[in-house]
């Protein structure tokens, strides 16, 4: 990684406040959507795997939350004490607009670069969850992995479905195709936009991702004192890229839920 911490993830913040009105226009109606307390946006294994630790009156913190529409999921199970952490101003915006819509109370957002978050969260959340699209825009994985630790009491866990690292290695295409390395380990970089709904293309803001194999993120969690309770890989799009590849005769794993305890 030839530049700080903190230059890729301003640049890659910039790139999600640009793109923020166009996803709130793609997703126009999520504000009648999230009124119903039967909304539920998790992906099914996802779904099942939250119901098997269960969130009923637990504190939870979602790192990295877009819109909120996940934490709103898991407001609507019941659960206590709900904050999202997101970097884009924009996005903690929406998120907390859609909440309103909610009608829920006891969700919070915090506008926070994540390697910048303040210390007053540490040890406070029975469960934290991460869902699609949020290792890759990391720089340093490990010490991602270690913030994600620290909101966790004692005996709490990080609960985890992400796009499977496989797919570092695809283009996308009709079909996608292979393109890089698995073990490349450089920063991607990007101007393309990150519109994932409609992939429509747009010159915008320069943003990196980051290649993290699944070597890196055990060792991430291993070396955070993560105890690995669960994993699956999945064999459907959960994340809008390379989607096409979950109809191929040879389809590699397009997801992977993860679930650790602290």
């Amino acid at each position: 990684m030839s530049k700080s911490i903190d230059y890729y993830t301003k640049k890659t913040i910039s790139s999600w406040d640009e793109v923020a009105p166009r996803h709130a226009s793609t997703n126009a109606t999520l504000f009648v959507d999230v009124a119903d307390n039967r909304f539920n946006n998790l992906n099914p294994d996802f779904d099942a795997l939250i119901d098997g630790y269960g969130v009923l009156h637990k504190s939870v913190v979602q790192v990295c939350c877009n819109n909120g529409v996940d934490l709103i999921s898991i407001k609507n199970k019941g659960a206590g004490r709900c904050l999202g952490i997101d970097g884009s101003r924009a996005f903690v915006d929406q998120a907390i607009q859609l909440a309103q819509s909610s009608g829920h109370s006891g969700l919070e957002f915090c506008h926070s670069d994540i390697y910048r978050l303040p210390d007053l969260y540490r040890n406070s959340f029975d469960i934290a969850m991460i869902t699609v699209g949020v290792f890759n825009w990391m720089p340093d994985l490990f010490k991602f992995m270690e913030i994600c630790a620290s909101l966790i009491k004692p005996g709490g866990v990080l609960l985890v479905e992400e796009i499977h690292p496989i797919l570092g290695m695809y283009e996308q295409g009709e079909p996608s195709f292979i393109d890089a390395s698995y073990f490349n380990t450089q920063p991607f970089k990007d101007t393309s936009g990150l519109d994932y709904f409609t992939n429509e293309k747009y010159e915008g803001k320069e943003n990196f991702w980051f290649h993290h194999s699944l070597t890196d993120v055990f060792m991430a969690a291993i070396a955070s004192n993560l105890q690995l309770e669960h994993i699956k890989e999945l064999d459907y799009n959960i994340g809008n890229y390379c989607a096409d590849l979950e109809f191929v005769e040879n389809n590699p794993p397009l997801g992977i839920n993860l679930a650790w305890r602290k």
